[in-house]
């Protein structure tokens, strides 16, 4: 019988929960962008492929910068046949009345950036489809 490898949480959830009470959001700030359009690509049925990433660093005087980067492709087939290319990056910045720890913001970054985040690049993706005179684009909701 194969044996079952439980892990452990870095940080129980109460723990986390009560440090997080310490922490505030300064800011969320556009970092970097960069959009690239492919006209003759257009069609209906487009697919929409996004993908997140997320890493932070943490300062000594009780502040966290989060890195949160979206890779947003629209198609019709394959990546290579695209109409639009956006990526943005965000720093969201924290500080916190106590020294923040690797545990609470590996959590942090894995759990909640996206959630903070998610509503400015739909707003801006939005934005610079209409910029680019594509037609109108609600991105999806994120469901976790």
């Amino acid at each position: 019988m194969a044996k079952i490898e439980v892990r452990k949480p870095p940080m129980d959830p109460e723990e986390y929960k009560a440090f997080l009470k310490e922490v505030e959001l300064a800011a969320i700030v556009l970092d970097a962008c960069s959009t690239k359009t492919n006209r003759n690509n257009i069609g209906n049925n487009m697919r929409l492929d996004i993908i997140h990433k997320a890493n932070y660093n943490i300062s000594e005087n009780n502040e966290g910068v989060i890195s949160s980067s979206y890779d947003l492709t629209v198609t019709k087939s394959t990546k290579k046949d695209f109409a639009l290319k956006l990526k943005c990056v965000y720093q969201v910045q924290l500080i916190s009345k106590k020294p923040l720890l690797d545990d609470f913001m590996e959590i942090f970054t894995k759990v909640n950036t996206q959630m903070n985040t998610w509503p400015y690049f739909r707003e801006f993706a939005q934005s610079m489809f209409q910029r680019a005179g594509f037609p109108p684009l609600t991105l999806p909701l994120l469901k976790r």
